[in-house]
């Protein structure tokens, strides 16, 4: 099970490659590796250092949602947490980081699976929340001119009742067919996550670190369109964050490894703006928002070693 498992990830990161390997031919190597070598550095320092603040946001939220959870940890044992899902989200599929994050969560600082899970599903939530807020605003904003048969739409929407449907359906089976030491732990996780959803939505710590991180990422995506050059404004910048982000969010492929890419360029082709800058801009975004991660964890790993 545990090969057939890595086996399944391989797949998943070969994709993500290959998707990239694709995109690259279709921009061509050249106009890319132009674009891409036009950023200066006088630019990508400034954002990598911007960029340390998405982890600190991050794990401020989470702590805080610990915190609602009746489990108090330190900082700096968050963002050591948060560091390390967030590294292994590029080797697991959609999602697959909350398990890692369940895991480190357990062994690095002993709260269970009952407490741990709701948070994570809700700042889950929360994120895929902004994204699609960001993505819909920003189209109400640029407006962009597109007829989309009413037949097309109509058979979409039929499709996806059908498939909620079905899910309820197995899900319901699902749910009688399991044990009650399961639906027990079921009952107790979605106990836990009631009480701390309930606290949430007036709770100022949550909304101020959430405002703060995806405030990062806008900054630090408006940073590098500016330096491109790319005609974009504000309501384009939030297509361009949440489009491209909450495709690569739901994606199967490990941190949306191309995936974001690729809906980015064709949100440039369809809106008309120049892909191959687009294309590269994104590419910075994610190299300079991993060199962010990676600083915060060294950063982080010698205050503990400090403290110690």
């Amino acid at each position: 099970m545990r090969a057939g498992q890595h086996r399944s990830r391989a797949w998943r990161l070969a994709a993500g490659v290959a998707i990239l390997a694709l995109l690259l031919w279709r921009l061509g190597p050249a106009e890319l590796g132009r674009a891409l070598g036009a950023m200066p550095v006088s630019v990508l320092l400034p954002a990598a250092a911007l960029a340390t603040l998405l982890p600190l946001c991050h794990a401020w939220r989470w702590r805080r949602l610990l915190e609602i959870a009746d489990q108090r940890v330190p900082l700096l044992e968050a963002i050591r947490v948060t560091v390390a899902a967030s590294a292994a989200n590029y080797l697991v599929p959609a999602f697959g980081w909350a398990p890692a994050k369940v895991v480190a969560t357990r062994q690095w600082l002993g709260i269970g699976v009952r407490r741990a899970l709701p948070t994570l599903v809700i700042e889950q939530a929360l994120d895929l929340a902004v994204l699609a807020s960001c993505a819909l605003v920003g189209f109400w904003q640029i407006r962009p001119t597109v007829v989309v048969p009413i037949t097309l739409v109509s058979f979409r929407t039929r499709s996806v009742l059908g498939m909620l449907v079905l899910a309820g359906v197995a899900g319901a089976g699902l749910a009688a067919a399991l044990s009650a030491r399961v639906r027990k732990f079921g009952l107790e996780v979605v106990t836990v996550g009631y009480g701390v959803l309930r606290e949430t939505w007036r709770d100022p710590v949550v909304w101020l670190a959430t405002v703060g991180r995806w405030g990062v990422e806008l900054l630090v995506l408006a940073w590098l369109v500016a330096a491109a050059r790319l005609p974009v404004d504000w309501g384009g910048l939030f297509v361009l964050l949440g489009g491209p982000g909450i495709v690569g969010a739901l994606s199967p492929i490990p941190g949306g490894l191309g995936i974001r890419e690729a809906t980015g360029v064709l949100l440039a082709r369809w809106l008309g703006w120049d892909p191959v800058v687009v294309g590269a801009v994104l590419a910075w975004q994610r190299l300079v928002t991993l060199t962010g991660l990676g600083a915060a964890g060294v950063v982080t790993s010698i205050a503990r070693r400090i403290r110690q």
